[in-house]
């Protein structure tokens, strides 16, 4: 009977993943396609196989599967893992270093209880994961975008937080530093590192829930955590992350890292129409986050001051003239040279038109007589 409630747990766990691609193939992918061809419609773009082939139901089933087979492992391990013990006999993956050198037969209640909160990490790391795959995935059917990479992404995620969360877990068993400096207090005396020690089992399992639903910040404490994995940065190159750009979500900047955007220079540079097509965001929007990119590299974080006298992106400022400019000046960092030599920059740039002139004539949903529209460009 037991077994019989911990299968239709895993079976109820995981049957969301073919549910939500099966609904979406058949129901929310055709919205999708439609507002495609209305894009293309309005470009005069005749539609090539890279649109028509863009949601193959071949792709999106292996993806489908893929997840559902890892869900399956990871759920199964999560529901038999103490049953198949595996926690009993030691190995690799979850006693590390720390239960190669016991023997089997005379420590094995250290070996247990080691691998046991091993395996608690390695799980709750899952746990985080999975939650934040299945909010994507409800968020990417809402927005007709669950694509086969979307499947993809969540699997890979659910892989990397789990065996980041088992480095923690060893470093943290052999290193206690590395865990109280974590928490932010750092253990100065022997009484406190032992302390630390012992009340791990207890930090852990919350630390590899918040690496699985973040993983990226996890890998880069770890690596500033070491010096030798640590990149010097060049003072003469900026950092521009995409969380610069208003608007933008967690879950926004992990779409634009699928097309390849991973700063404000990638998505300043971007080439708008095939991402149209490649992404979910409406034309409107899209537009509005790359004139926001081109702000941020021409001026990087003295878009602050920018933005608090209402410029958001370089289309507005295109429309200051000297005396306006020289009114900035006196209010922000920038220098009058700068805002001249930017401004002039922007004017000549044809494609910050274009992009304007797109985003007229796609965000129109009504019939409404182009004598009647007066929308000045420049």
């Amino acid at each position: 009977m037991e077994f019989a409630s911990k299968l239709s747990l895993l079976i109820s766990f995981v049957i969301f993943i073919p549910i939500s691609a099966a609904c979406y193939f058949y129901s929310r992918n055709t919205q999708r396609i439609s507002e495609t061809q209305r894009y293309l419609d309005i470009l005069h773009i005749e539609k090539s196989e890279l649109f028509r082939h863009q949601h193959p139901l071949v792709s999106l089933s292996v993806a489908v599967l893929f997840l559902t087979f890892l869900s399956v492992c990871f759920w199964g391990l999560i529901l038999f893992g103490e049953d198949t013990g595996i926690t009993r006999t030691s190995n690799y993956l979850l006693g590390g270093a720390g239960t190669i050198h016991l023997d089997a037969v005379k420590d094995a209640a250290k070996i247990i209880q080691y691998q046991s909160g091993a395996l608690l990490t390695f799980n709750m790391a899952f746990m985080g994961a999975y939650l934040w795959g299945i909010q994507n995935i409800s968020r990417r059917y809402s927005m007709n975008d669950l694509i086969p990479a979307a499947y993809y992404n969540v699997g890979i995620r659910m892989i990397f937080a789990c065996i980041l969360a088992l480095v923690f877990y060893h470093l943290s068993q052999i290193t206690p530093d590395i865990l109280s400096s974590l928490l932010g207090s750092p253990a100065d005396t022997e009484a406190a590192k032992a302390e630390t020690s012992s009340g791990s089992h207890l930090f852990m399992p919350v630390i590899a829930f918040l690496i699985g639903l973040f993983p990226q910040r996890g890998l880069k404490w770890l690596t500033e955590k070491f010096s030798i994995f640590t990149q010097a940065s060049n003072p003469a190159v900026r950092d521009l992350p995409l969380e610069m750009i208003e608007g933008i979500t967690m879950y926004d900047r992990v779409r634009l890292q699928e097309l390849g955007v991973d700063s404000c220079y990638d998505l300043a540079n971007s080439d708008y129409i095939p991402y149209l097509f490649k992404s979910p965001y409406s034309p409107r929007i899209l537009i509005n986050w790359i004139l926001q990119a081109k702000l941020c590299v021409y001026f990087g974080e003295h878009v602050k001051d920018l933005r608090e006298h209402g410029i958001h992106t370089v289309w507005q400022l295109k429309n200051y003239d000297e005396d306006a400019l020289r009114e900035l000046v006196k209010t922000t960092a920038l220098t009058e040279d700068t805002l001249l030599m930017v401004r002039n920059l922007i004017s000549q740039d044809m494609e910050i038109e274009r992009l304007i002139e797109a985003q007229l004539k796609l965000s129109q949903y009504w019939n409404k007589a182009s004598d009647e529209v007066d929308i000045p460009l420049s």
